[in-house]
C-alpha cells in the first residue's frame, strides 16, 4: 500500500474505525455523517470478454439484497417499507401514497456505446423502483430524469419489461419542461457568454413537481475527482456546457464552486433524501466501463457495491478515497488516473456548508469475514461496510 498519509498500521483497529457515531436520526439529511457500502460479489457476472452488455450481467435478486441492507443501516429500521418511510417522509409510519419522486440518473455516457460504456443500468432503476413500491409510492409518481442526456430506448424497455409501465422516464431528447426556477452559480457572476447570463442554473420542473429527490449515480473518474453525488447533480441542466469553466482553463470543477452551490440550493436541499452510487462497475476515465486494478479493495477487479447515505458531502467523500484507493495502492499510479482532479470541491462544500467536515480515509485491512482485504476508516464520516 503506497501514498503518503495513507498507512494506518501504526494505530489500533479499534481507533481507526471509531467514527463520531450519530445516535439519533438527523431531521436535515444534509448533516447525517452516515455512510454505507453493501459489498456482494454476486451482483454481477461479467468478465469483460463476452458478446452480452455488461449491464445485462447484473442480478436483480442480489441487488435488491443489496439496496434493502443499506436502507436499514442508514435508517435504522428493519425492512425496505419502514425504512423508506423513515428516509424519504421522517417517520416509519409515513403515508407516501401521494407523494411525488424525481430520481436523478446518471446517462453521461449514452451518446456513446451503451454496451462499452458507464450509465447507470435498467436493472438497477428497476430494483429501485420496485422497493419504492413496497413502501406504498405509486409508479406514476416516480420519475427518472437526466436532462442532458437521452434515456436509452433499450434501458426503457427493459424497465417496462419488469411491469413498471407507468414509471416516468424523461431525458433530454423528451423535452424536459424547465421551470421559472433558478440556481445561482458564485463562480460565473457577471460573466456572459453569447451575450447571455451564465450564473443562473436552470431547474427542471419535473424536479420541483417531486416532494422527494434521489440522487442514483456511478463511481468514475471524472474532472472534479470522481462522479459523484455532487456532479450528477450537474446534470439537471439540458445544456451543461454553457454554464461550465466560465473564466479560463484553470476555472474548472475541481476549484469552482458549481458543485456545492447546486447541491445546497434550497430547492435541491429541501428535496434531496439520499445518495445512491451504483458501484457495481467502474470507470476508469469518463467514458469507459472497466475492471479496476486493485484485487484487494475490488476483488476479481468489480467494486461489485452500493455505497449509500443521506448527505452529498459525505457520500462524495467516500467515493473520492475509494478512486484514491484504487489509483494509489494497486502499485504504480497508473497512467489514465493522471486526471483525476483534487479534491477542491469538497473542501469549498465544507467551507459552505459549517455541519460538514472534511477528512481523507486511512486505508486499513479488513477483519470481517466476507468484506474486501482492505477498507476505508474515517474519524469523521460514520462508515460502515458491510
Amino acid at each position: 500500500m503506497t501514498g503518503a498519509g495513507l498507512m494506518a498500521a501504526c494505530l489500533p483497529l479499534e481507533a481507526v474505525f471509531a467514527a463520531e457515531k450519530k445516535t439519533a436520526f438527523p431531521l436535515q439529511a444534509y448533516d447525517d455523517n452516515r455512510v454505507v457500502r453493501v459489498y456482494d460479489r454476486h451482483a454481477v457476472n461479467h468478465d469483460f470478454s463476452g458478446p452480452t452488455p455488461y449491464w445485462q450481467t447484473i442480478d436483480p435478486m442480489v441487488l435488491r439484497g443489496m439496496l434493502a441492507k443499506s436502507l436499514s443501516e442508514i435508517s435504522g429500521e428493519s425492512g425496505e417499507e419502514k425504512s423508506w418511510k423513515k428516509i424519504l417522509g421522517g417517520d416509519k409510519s409515513a403515508d407516501l401514497s401521494a407523494r411525488k419522486l424525481a430520481i436523478k440518473v446518471n446517462f453521461n455516457n449514452t451518446i456513446r456505446d451503451i454496451n462499452t460504456t458507464l450509465n447507470n443500468s435498467p436493472a438497477m432503476m428497476c430494483v429501485l423502483a420496485e422497493s419504492l413500491l413496497k413502501a406504498g409510492l405509486k409508479q406514476e409518481h416516480i420519475c427518472f430524469f437526466d436532462c442532458s442526456r437521452p434515456f436509452p430506448d433499450a434501458f426503457k424497455k427493459q424497465v417496462r419489461g419488469n411491469g413498471l409501465e407507468r414509471v416516468v422516464m424523461l431525458g433530454k431528447t423528451d423535452s424536459i419542461p424547465v421551470s421559472q426556477e433558478t440556481i445561482f452559480l458564485s463562480d460565473n457572476q457577471g460573466h456572459l457568454r453569447d451575450g447571455k447570463p451564465t450564473d443562473q442554473y436552470p431547474i427542471p420542473q419535473c424536479l420541483l413537481a417531486a416532494d422527494y429527490l434521489i440522487n442514483l449515480h456511478l463511481v468514475k473518474i471524472h474532472d472534479p475527482g470522481v462522479t459523484g453525488a455532487m456532479k450528477n447533480l450537474f446534470g439537471i441542466s439540458g445544456n451543461v456546457g454553457f454554464y461550465m469553466h466560465q473564466r479560463g482553463a484553470t476555472k474548472s470543477f475541481p476549484v469552482s464552486n458549481h458543485l456545492p452551490d447546486i447541491s445546497l440550493n434550497q430547492h435541491i436541499k429541501k428535496r434531496a433524501r439520499l445518495n445512491i452510487a451504483e458501484f457495481l462497475f467502474g470507470g476508469q476515465t469518463p467514458d469507459t466501463v472497466d475492471k479496476f486494478t486493485n484485487g484487494e479493495f475490488f476483488p476479481d477487479g468489480l467494486p461489485c457495491s452500493l455505497i449509500v447515505s443521506r448527505s452529498p458531502f459525505y457520500h462524495d467523500t467516500v467515493l473520492y478515497d475509494f478512486v484514491r484507493a484504487e489509483y494509489q495502492t494497486c502499485g504504480p499510479v497508473l497512467k489514465r488516473f493522471k486526471k483525476m482532479g483534487p479534491d477542491t470541491w469538497l473542501q469549498n462544500a465544507a467551507r459552505q456548508y459549517a455541519p460538514w467536515k472534511y477528512e481523507r480515509a486511512q486505508f486499513v485491512k479488513s477483519t470481517t469475514a466476507g468484506r474486501p482485504a482492505k477498507d476505508l476508516a474515517y474519524a469523521q464520516t460514520d462508515y460502515v461496510s458491510i
